[in-house]
């Protein structure tokens, strides 16, 4: 009989996996300080499964000192990096313990850079074995099935490039990240005496690039003018729009000219295309598409989408959500988690059809991952009651992979054109003919039909109304947090499982003002002092060649010394212009801050004394906020007005109909509600105030 030490990468994990590979079912869960272990019985093997809390291990600089540049680095503990972190303590002492007793060792976390990586180090430092004697289980799903499939088909091996190339990506992020950090840190201290952390990374640069990119444009954009005409026309009683063939018109000459010769006249048809095509079902979800697809319909961010993604993961009713494939190996069977889908009210109907029509084989895009499949449901049903929020990106996930296995949907699409003298104009149209997938997909995705008439060439139709409206050509859109995702994996800038998080670190920061990616003075100062000073850092060519080489280490076209070496290389010569120029970097930077500073704190004018400004200040005594004026500290203004001590104040350009004083809008999560400075006495606010208190009693399931 032997003793089985299988690491895995969280608690909730390393359960399902000793269920799983217990003979009855029923592993024993044995407390220890700060932690636990299961215990299971397998072909006469004791199998102890133990877990980490993501990493155990960081890197910590060799050298003393908060300076830069600093290069060598080694693995530590967690708890000597973060001096709170109790519990990594107790777990490794606990893995230790388990080692010495232990004769095989198996792998068992997340089959990826990240994951592989985990369970080498706990290997090498916490149980200080040899990391090639042990075995690894790959799975991309935590079902009985997966798990007991994964365990007796175990690689002999761990997988080195893989782990190479996630030590090497950890050792080059924390590089870049500690000694850029500290640059812009240091250069505000020599400027200023301030000690601020100023934080970029090797991807937030180029992140911020895109940001302040789109900002400027959109800040130099001056609106134009034009005309659009609309035109509705009636045929045998049925009335109808038409366009204009040219959809602006640049001067209000041409457009009154336009309208006057359309107006009560007639219009001729003179061609009619009809076209009936099929468009096909999607693939399954990968990462990315998935996170597009539940800020578009949730609003929920992208590291939100993938804490959820994991948690149904964890809990075996979806597959491993950090993928890049939208394929479907045939491995899989798909008309089984077909038919246990069905056992699930929600979908019953579906599945039945789907199985009367032998209808079980997905759709499959174009994306590949080598380590894990499309994201799809396993077909198990919840075991606990899902969070609302849970239940909308199962929905999503679920109802995605059942359209990619539907049929084609048929559509029919009309174009009609027309002649009235010397002017064209068309309406087209279209309409469902099947619905096929669009049956199942329907919450997501909106077909409406749209009216044509049933016109032939030569018909004449009545113009009865003609409209010209004065529109203004828009700016580029801000970036939000989908669509600086989608740029980051478009440019191939850092991973599927680190971009949202390098997305979030872009406002987090504090150098956008709000989700929309609005720059801040700070986000400038930023931008423009790279900019000036280290132009590579914001270089997407620079960073994804970086990437690059990284990726070659996993696939074993080049050792990893050689790009750490190129990497440390790189980061001196970048490092040259803040120790040339220290103090004059820290002065921009400065001006950044203090631009910052104001933008979060300026209310607007104080309707008390006249010359002073409404600002957000915060009690020394009590630590709560309040609006106070600028003149309060030479004793020349004491108005206060209360605050809600929750929530985001941003100040609108718009006055209270009810006291005249300026608008605040409150965000509180994804919750916003607008309200005024008087808000305490203003006669009409206290509607408001009620309704307020009443959804604060209610928590929304939203925010859980």
């Amino acid at each position: 009989m032997s003793q089985i030490l299988i690491i895995s990468e969280k608690p909730t994990a390393a359960k399902r996996l000793a269920k799983a590979l217990d003979e009855d079912g029923d592993p024993e869960e044995v407390k220890k300080r700060g932690g636990s272990y299961f215990q299971s019985h397998r072909d006469g093997d004791v199998l102890v499964v133990a877990y980490g809390l993501g990493h155990l291990y960081e890197l910590k600089q060799t050298e003393k000192g908060w300076k830069y540049p600093r290069l060598e680095m080694e693995w530590v503990p967690k708890y000597e990096v973060s001096k709170k972190d109790k519990k990594s303590k107790h777990l490794i002492t606990l893995m230790r313990n388990l080692a010495a007793k232990s004769d095989k060792f198996v792998v068992a976390c997340d089959y990826d850079i990240e994951g592989s990586l985990i369970g080498y180090l706990i290997l090498k430092y916490a149980c200080s074995v040899e990391p090639n004697t042990a075995k690894r289980m790959i799975f991309s799903a935590l079902t009985k099935k997966d798990i007991q499939r994964a365990y007796e088909n175990a690689l002999p091996n761990l997988n080195f490039p893989m782990i190479d190339a996630g030590e090497i990506r950890h050792r080059i992020d924390w590089l870049y990240g500690i000694n850029l950090t500290r640059a812009l840190t240091l250069s505000v201290k020599a400027a200023s005496g301030w000690f601020k952390i100023i934080s970029t990374g090797r991807v937030q640069g180029p992140s911020l690039a895109f940001v302040a990119g789109r900002d400027r444009q959109i800040k130099i954009f001056v609106p134009e003018p034009y005309w659009h005409i609309d035109v509705k026309a009636s045929h045998e009683g049925e009335e109808f729009e038409l366009q204009y063939i040219k959809k602006k018109i640049e001067t209000l000459e041409n457009a009154t000219s336009i309208t006057n010769a359309l107006r009560e006249k007639s219009a001729e048809v003179n061609e009619v295309n009809r076209r009936t095509y099929e468009r096909p079902p999607p693939s399954p979800f990968n990462l990315s598409d998935l996170q597009g697809e539940a800020f578009r319909h949730f609003g929920y961010k992208p590291s939100r989408t993938l804490a959820i993604a994991q948690a149904l993961y964890l809990d075996a009713l979806v597959s491993y959500p950090r993928t890049s494939s939208q394929q479907i190996p045939d491995s899989i069977n798909v008309k089984q988690i077909i038919t246990n889908l069905g056992k699930q009210r929600t979908y019953s109907k579906i599945v039945s059809s789907l199985l009367v029509a032998g209808r079980v084989a997905p759709q499959q895009g174009k994306k590949k991952d080598p380590a894990h499949p499309a994201i799809h449901p396993t077909g198990d049903q919840p075991e606990r009651k899902l969070k609302a929020a849970e239940k909308k990106i199962y929905d999503l996930i679920v109802r995605r992979f059942l359209a990619s296995c539907d049929r084609n949907a048929d559509k029919e699409s009309m174009r009609v054109d027309f002649v009235c003298g010397d002017h064209r104009l068309f309406t087209r149209g279209s309409r469902v003919l099947q619905d096929g997938w669009l049956r199942i997909y329907k919450p997501f995705i909106i077909e409406k039909d749209t009216f044509v008439p049933n016109l032939k060439k030569g018909d004449v139709v009545q113009i009865i109304d003609v409209r010209k409206e004065e529109k203004r050509s828009n700016p580029p859109s801000r970036y939000n947090p989908s669509s600086l995702l989608k740029k980051l994996e478009k440019e191939e800038l850092g991973t599927k499982a680190t971009r949202a998080g390098i997305v979030d670190s872009v406002k987090s920061r504090g150098y956008t003002l709000t989700d929309r990616f609005e720059m801040s003075d700070l986000g400038y100062a930023v931008f423009e002092t790279m900019q000036d000073y280290v132009p590579d850092l914001l270089s997407v060519e620079f960073t994804r060649n970086l990437e690059t080489d990284m990726d070659k280490i996993q696939r074993n076209d080049i050792e990893k010394e050689i790009v750490l070496s190129k990497a440390k290389r790189e980061l001196l010569r970048l490092l040259e212009p803040f120790q040339k120029s220290e103090e004059e970097i820290g002065e921009k930077l400065v001006r950044g801050l203090r631009g910052y500073w104001k933008e979060k704190r300026e209310i607007g004018p104080c309707p008390s004394c006249g010359d002073g400004t409404l600002i957000i200040v915060r009690s020394p005594k009590s630590g709560k906020r309040f609006i106070g004026c600028s003149n309060y500290k030479e004793g020349n203004c004491t108005q206060t007005y209360p605050l809600p001590q929750k929530g985001r104040i941003v100040p609108l350009e718009k006055e209270c109909p009810h006291c005249g004083y300026q608008m605040l809008k409150i965000v509180s999560g994804r919750r916003a509600w607008e309200t005024c400075v008087n808000w305490a006495d203003c006669p009409g606010r206290q509607e408001d105030l009620r309704k307020l208190e009443k959804q604060r009693g209610k928590k929304g399931e939203d925010e859980k």
